[in-house]
This record gives structure tokens, sequence and C-alpha cells, in this order.
């Protein structure tokens, strides 16, 4: 039987949107506006010292504590502050919220419904074991999934070609039949091309590449595709 696994954030959770309202809910409980301009500084803050931590780690840089632990860290020294007791709360604050928030990328519940009548259905993400299997079962599509690879339980991140062979073997799976469904070029789709998978590059945006890579801009399209 074929295998899809998917990514997770981005694919199927919808992290801007989750991560959004977390945000936004700590910027009033902890005052936030005492240091940032307004709620768009402190989002675009977020949002641009985040992605600079997780580039990091996904190159190896560095491990999850230092996201974990320092990540508010890196966003009040830009405005000057270095509260650390303040950024530990906010770290801490963050890491209980935002993987339970329930917002999924539009019609995932649908697509993953659908899907797993006909297919065996995974995860591979580069996020944390606990945090991960936290955003699935709130978010209420666990039940969806026979297997959950993270970077933790594999020893491998994305793109590295160990966590798909890791996959591979967890799942019992060939080659030939199985699939990843991903929103990055970088982790997802030349992951799986360096490792032999077949890959469906996810693109909301309608970014422009090469016309040779399968890819939907609507998750609703993937049925059509196996």
């Amino acid at each position: 039987m074929t295998q899809l696994f998917f990514d997770l954030d981005h694919t199927l959770w919808d992290y801007e949107t989750n991560a959004r309202a977390t945000l936004l809910e700590m910027y009033h409980i902890f005052v936030l506006d005492r240091f940032f301009r307004d709620e768009t500084h402190f989002l675009k803050t977020f949002k641009e010292q985040n992605e600079k931590l997780w580039h990091r780690y996904n190159v190896g840089d560095i491990d999850k504590y230092e996201i974990r632990n320092n990540r508010f860290g890196y966003i009040l020294n830009t405005v000057k502050n270095t509260d650390f007791n303040l950024a530990k709360e906010l770290s801490n604050k963050f890491i209980i919220e935002c993987p339970r928030k329930k917002a999924l990328m539009p019609n995932a519940g649908k697509v993953l419904d659908k899907l797993s009548q006909d297919f065996e259905l995974g995860i591979i993400t580069n996020g944390f074991d606990d945090t991960q299997n936290i955003k699935l079962k709130y978010s209420e599509i666990d039940h969806y999934f026979k297997w959950v690879v993270t970077s933790e339980s594999s020893g491998y991140r994305k793109p590295a070609k160990g966590i798909f062979d890791f996959t591979l073997d967890y799942s019992g799976g060939s080659l030939e039949n199985i699939v990843i469904i991903g929103d990055n070029l970088q982790t997802d789709i030349l992951g799986a091309k360096n490792a032999g998978w077949k890959s469906v590059w996810y693109n909301p945006q309608k970014e422009l590449i090469a016309p040779s890579q399968l890819q939907v801009h609507d998750l609703i399209e993937l049925p059509a595709l196996f």
C-alpha cells in the first residue's frame, strides 16, 4: 500500500495562524507595548528571530534547547531588553499555549479524511516529539497517522537523508510506494529527492519553480494525484 508522509507545520498545522494568536495573547498579558512599538512590531520581530533560529537548528548549528529556552531572549534583545526572567516566562508561555491551538491549513481535515480511506498516513517533521504530538492531539488529527517521525526520534533533521531512510525502515515501506507532502523546498522536497523519495510540494503561495516538480496549491487537490 502507498504510504503518504506529511510535514506538519505549515503543511497541515497552520503555524502562522496559531503562533499569531498565541503571541497576541502574550503581548497583552505581559504588557509588551512597554518595549515594542505595537503588535505588528512584536509579531515581525518574532518571525524574523524565530526563522533564524530554526534555520540554525535545521543545519545543526544549535539544539532544541536554544530555541525553546532562548528564543524570546533574542527577541527582547532587539529592543534592548535583557530581562532574563521575562524572556523565560515568555518562552514557557509560548511552548505551553501555542501547540494547543487548533487551526489547520485550508482543507487539511477533509483531505486527511479522504486519503486515510485508501492510504497509510504518517508525519515526518523537524519539530520536537512532545510539541508535535500535542499539536496533533489538540487539532484532532492524531488518529489519522500510523507513524510520527521527528528529528528527535530519528536522530536526523530534514533534509538529511538519514531521516528519510529511518522513516522508510520504520514504516516498512519501499521507495516505489512512499511519498512526502511538504511546504519547504529545501527540507522536504530536496531532502526527498536526495533520499530517492517521491514528493509533492504544497505551494499555497503559488511560487514559481521548475514545472517538473509535482505540486499542489491547495491540499484539496491531493487525492486526485494518487
